[in-house]
Order: C-alpha cells, then structure tokens, then sequence
C-alpha cells in the first residue's frame, strides 16, 4: 500500500506566528489537543508540558493538535514520543484527510522522530494522529520552515506522474516527498526545468534504492539521453546522471521504469564547466606489447577526443553496412565463443580469426569479445541449451567456488579454456594483427556466468586470464579492454588498458550516451581510453560532439540491430558513416606505425673556427622500452653534419634526421640515449623533434 504523507500536511503553533526561514517554531503540547478515544497520562516520566497523550489502541482514537497563523509553506515535522511496546506507525491526517503514516522506532523513554514534511497552507491547519500501529504515546510535535532548496533542483513529486505515485514514508527526502512505483515498463515521471538559459547542464538525480542496485531511462524534451545506474542505497542518495543540453526556455526531464521499484526525489541541473584535456596516456599494462599493439594505442590516445571509429560486429552485418553505406566500419567486432572448448566438443567451428586476419589486412581494426561458454555443467534443456551455456541461467558452473579450490576439476577447465582461446590469439599475433580484446564483458550483470558471483570472483577470474595469457603464453598484441561500468568490479589499473560499457537504450534513441560515458571517464582517472564496446542504438555524432561525450569508438550489435530499420533506420546509418567526425577503414592510416613521443635536447659541446660538435639526448616517458626512435632539426644555412656516432644521420636539404643503432634502439621509461655528431657551420642550437617506434 502506498502511503500519500507529503499531501498538504497542515500544521500550526500555539499562538506564535511563524516567517519563513525562521528558527524552529514552539513545542505544541499533545495533551492541549482535542482527543478521541485517548487519554492524558504523566507516569512515563521525561514528557514536556503536563503530560502526553496515549491509549493509542482502536481505530478510531486520536488527538488533533492545531497551529494557529501559519504563513504557509514546507515545514519539517518532529514528533516526541515513547514507544515502549516496539517499533510502530502513528496514522496522519492533515485537515481531517489521511496523509500517511509517521514511523515510531522503539524507545521506552521519550524521544525524537524526524523526516516527515509538511507542505502547509496559510492562517490554522490541524494535524490529527490516529492508531496506526497503536500503543503509543504521543508528548508534542514541533515545525520548522525546511531549507529552500538548492539552485537548479526540482521535485520529482511536482512532475507529471505516469503509473508512479507520491509516498513519503522512506525518510530524507527533500520537498513533500518522492516518487515511487515504477514497476512497469511504461511507468515515469516527467519533471518541468522551467525559465532556462539554455546551454550544456550536469544533471544528477536524488534517488533511493531499497531492493538493490537499478537502472532507470532518461530522456529529454522527449528524446532518449540513455540509461543511469543506480547503485544499492536504501536511503536517499545522489548520483551524476551526466550531461543535459537544455534548450532556452522550459525543458522536461523524463525518468522511465526501464530496470524498476526504485525511489525518485528529486533532479538537480547546474551549469557545466568547460571539459578540459584528458590525460590519457598511450602506455600500455603490458610493458613488453609489440610494436603493432603500441602503435594502434598511440593511434586511438592520438585520435581520441577529436573523432570515433566506426565498428561493426559480425563479419555478415559488416558486410551489410559496406554495402549499404559504401563505407566499410573502421573496426570489426568478432567472437572467439566458437572456439570454447564445451562448443567445440559438441561440433562448433568458427571462421572469426581468418576473418580478423582479413580485416587486418584491409588496414583495419579489430576487437574480439569471448562469449565463453561454460566449461561444464551445462544444463542443456530445452530453453538452456548447451549453446546458450555462457548464459548464468543455462549452467550450474559455479565461478567462486572453482577460483576457491585452484586444485579442484572445475579450476583446471578454467585453465583449459584459457589455454586453447591462447592457439587464437597466437595465430593473430604471428600474423602481427593487435587485437581490442574484451573479455568477460558485461560482468556486473550477472547474465552471464562469470559474473553471476559477484565482482569479486569476476575480477579474480579476469586477472587470471590477464596472466595467463600475457605471462605464460606470451601474448604481447593484447589491448585489454574493461567493460563493466561499477567501481566496485574494476580489476585494477595494472591490467585494464580502456574502459567501456555496452549501450542498449531504447528504439530510437540516439543520444550521446553522456552519463556512462562521465562515469568510465572518472572509473579511469581520466588516464585511460573510454569506449563503447557494443551498442544496439548508434548515438548520434552530433549530439556526442554537443555534449561532448568523446567515446573512442562504438560497436554496433549484429543482425537486426544494424538491419531492420528501426533500432538504426538506414538513412540514419547512412548519415553516421558519412559523418566527418566518425572514421570508416578507408580514413584509417597505418597505425601499427604510428609514432609514440619523445622529448630531444641538443647541446653544442664544443665549437672551433667554422666547425663545432654538438650531442643530442632522446628521452621517453612511456612505461616500456622503445622498439626505435627518430630525430629530426634543421640546419641553418651552410651547415653540415661532417662524422656521426651512436647514430644514422642523414640529411635532405636543410632536414637533418638521426634514428637509432640497433644497440640503442631500445630506450628504458625515464632513461635516455644520446648520439652526437661534428658539423660545420655556426649552430643556434634548435629544438629538435622526437618519435619513438
């Protein structure tokens, strides 16, 4: 049952009128009340006044209490009280209407119950306590003008309610209450932003969720903003809910069931600072990484910020776009799943790693997800079959209780698997492609087997396939790829190279996906790559650059996602990949080969008549040694460079370019190497420009 106790809860003082903003306004003794059914007793002992009201025990008994001369206006109500008997619930009436209930906790001496508002109306109101719970015993209320409220918020129970209601019986909202019931799909709450400058806006929403951790969908003036998480907390809470772009004038914000029964207060919208720079940095966990890998992540820290790649899963589907858009997407998503050891036992092939390989040789990109299916006890019956087994509900394979016994049979398949997804990966690194890998994507839902124990097996069981893969077999073409937006299951900076999440708002939502997106920024430090590893809706570029939510690269879901018309219509498809701001593979350069930084200091050592010898001093700040470095300066006129050492220099034209020996190709983090050279002329000394390999 749903309780209304932020109605119009009308309270006045003992002949003492009120302002708004003033201190809090006299005790009002129960006992000068008008009783029904009750009594005035004094043999509990810390009452104020001449008493308290009790014999709180039939429906109809209760004590009316007036305030006279009230101003009008929200008010908080603190009840004192005793409740010797255990905890109860006294019944409210506002002006002789039923409000709701007041939560008493147990205590047998007086004390203090707070958290009820009261939204009350000019000149005398009455508040009547009736038995509710009875067994009580009622010694005064007392009313203090509520703080206005902070500049942007606004009430969810001023909105327009959809399916949901106004209750207030969950204390600490701020207002007359909050908004609840959202259990069905359709269910909302539709809240006004009036009078608005207009402009790019933070926005974070007041909630409480006392049955776990929720999820609700946001849209604005009747487009979709995404989805926002909210983590367990039974009391109410904020959390960012990331960026609005409001339109001068009056603007809606609208807050839809989507994952329900949770508790909606109240949204606040302030205006954004400018982003400033990131400080992603290109160094990868994997400090031995090839030179394709740490070319690929110089690329995507280079580009990011500016424009998104393209991405497309399923060799069919991207074909599809190809020929559909006359772009092909920069970036294929394919799937090692086939290649799970329980699959490949009941007959499964797959042809993903020849079509990565292909990809790759088209100058693209690829990204590879893992559905790995379990590695026994697959259910396989009708509606969980075994091909369905990387699915929690199609498996009994318990993924805490296998990491807990490193002895165990289950612990050992788990190695198993690992070890033959390593036979792909290598074919992929002898073939030089590096490799987006994402695996135990979308853990912290807990559809999938790996991540239905919680985070703390799923971060354990990613550590090890980390380990396995890069330590024991050796796999240095690895970009390793988080996709799980909660703090609590990130595995650690050490192993996670780019953060991601997996977008599914609904139909004909394109927008910016802002919200997950300003949270994987801080889940990252704003040190790693943020990117969106699936999406069933496209977010539209344009509203990505308005709201300046940099995703590195999108991947669209296979089959009807991409190619029934109404998750992505065609024109719209056909409008991202001709967008300038998104990359498709004809706009990819070689990024296997693209440069890290450097920093280059020259120094002339000594100088006589018309000649000089100069060193010059490479330094890089990556966190793996360099796989070749390359030095450029110019040459005043009449210069030359007449011996060299620790060096190749030559030069073109006024352009002298150094690169490395094959002893000093490789420099330390935060070490450096220096060559040096005799030259004629008269040096100035210039800044040379730095590129490691």
């Amino acid at each position: 049952m749903r309780l209304l106790l932020i109605a119009s809860l009308t309270v006045s003082t003992l002949a003492v009128p009120w302002t708004a903003g003033a201190a809090p306004g006299p005790w009002l003794e129960a006992e000068a009340g008008t009783l029904s059914g009750t009594v005035v007793e004094s043999t509990v002992e810390g009452f104020s006044g001449a008493g308290y009201v009790a014999g709180f025990d039939e429906a109809a008994d209760t004590v009316t209490i007036t305030v006279p001369d009230s101003p009008g206006g929200l008010h908080d109500l603190t009840v004192r009280y005793a409740a010797p008997h255990g905890p109860k619930n006294a019944a409210l009436s506002l002006n002789g209407s039923p409000v709701g209930e007041v939560p008493l906790a147990e205590s047998a001496g007086f004390t203090e119950a707070t958290g009820a508002k009261l939204q009350l109306v000019e000149g005398d109101n009455t508040v009547t306590f009736g038995t509710g719970w009875g067994w009580y015993l009622v010694d005064a209320i007392r009313l203090t003008p509520s703080a206005p409220p902070a500049p942007g918020t606004h009430e969810a129970e001023d909105g327009e309610l959809s399916g949901v209601v106004v209750e207030s019986t969950v204390a600490g909202f701020s207002g007359r209450g909050y908004v609840a019931g959202f259990d069905t799909a359709t269910d909302h709450v539709t809240i006004t932003v009036p009078d608005s400058p207009g402009g790019l806006h933070d926005l974070s929403i007041s909630y409480a969720t006392p049955y776990g951790p929720k999820t609700a969908s946001l849209s604005l003036n009747g487009s979709g903003l995404g989805d926002v998480a909210f983590p367990e907390n039974p009391t109410f809470t904020s959390v960012p809910a990331g960026k609005v772009l409001l339109r001068e004038g009056d603007n809606t914000i609208t807050i839809t069931n989507n994952w329900g029964w949770y508790l909606i207060d109240a949204i606040r919208v302030t205006p954004s600072a400018p982003r400033g720079p990131h400080q992603v940095t290109s160094a990868l966990t994997d400090r031995s990484a090839t030179p394709a890998a740490k070319g690929l992540m110089r690329y995507l820290v280079d580009n990011y910020g500016e424009k998104t790649l393209s991405g497309q899963q399923d060799q069919p589907s991207i074909d599809w776009v190809e020929q559909n858009t006359g772009k092909a997407p920069a970036i294929a998503g394919l799937d090692l799943m086939d290649y799970s050891p329980s699959r490949v036992e009941r007959g499964t092939t797959s042809q993903d790693v020849e079509r990565a390989i292909a990809h790759d040789a088209r100058g693209g990109i690829v990204t590879l997800a893992w559905h790995w299916n379990a590695p026994s006890g697959l259910i396989d019956q009708p509606g969980k079959e075994w091909w369905r087994g990387f699915y929690t509900d199609a498996t009994t394979f318990d993924v805490a209780a296998a990491l807990a016994d490193p002895a165990s049979t289950d612990h050992g398949l788990l190695i198993r698997d690992i070890d033959a997804i390593a036979v792909q990966l290598k074919r992929l690194a002898d073939a030089n492609v590096p490799v987006l890998w994402r695996p135990l994507h979308e853990a912290e839902g807990g559809w999938f087997w790996w991540g239905a124990k919680g985070p703390e097996p799923a971060k354990a069981l990613y550590r090890i396939v980390y380990d396995r893969l890069v330590r024991h077999h050796g796999l240095h073409n690895l970009i390793w790829v988080w996709n799980s937006i909660a703090p609590e299951w990130y595995p650690g900076d050490d192993v996670v190279d780019v953060v991601s999440m997996d977008s599914y708002p609904p139909v004909g939502d394109h927008g910016p996906v802002i919200g997950p997106y300003e949270r994987l920024v801080e889940l990252g430090g704003d040190r790693k790559l943020v990117a969106l590893g699936e999406v069933g809706s496209i977010p539209d570029p344009e509203l990505m650059r308005a709201y300046e939510a940099r995703w590195s690269w999108f991947v669209t879901w296979s089959g009807s996602f991409i190619q029934d018309g109404v998750t992505n219509p065609l024109d719209f498809v056909r409008r991202v990949y001709h967008d300038p701001g998104v990359i498709t593979l004809d706009e990819l350069p070689d990024f296997k080969s693209t440069p890290g930084d450097c920093t280059a200091t020259m120094r002339v050592v000594a100088r006589w008549g018309s000649g000089y010898h100069a060193e010059i001093t490479v330094r890089h700040a990556e966190n793996a040694p360099s796989n070749g470095w390359k030095v450029t300066w110019q040459l005043d006129e009449g210069q030359r460079v007449e011996a060299r050492w620790s060096a190749r220099i030559t030069t073109s034209g006024t352009t002298a370019t150094a690169e490395n020996l094959a002893w000093n190709a490789a420099v330390k983090p935060g070490e450096s190497t220096t060559f040096g050279f005799l030259g004629t002329g008269s040096p100035t000394a210039p800044a040379p420009t730095c590129a490691i390999g």
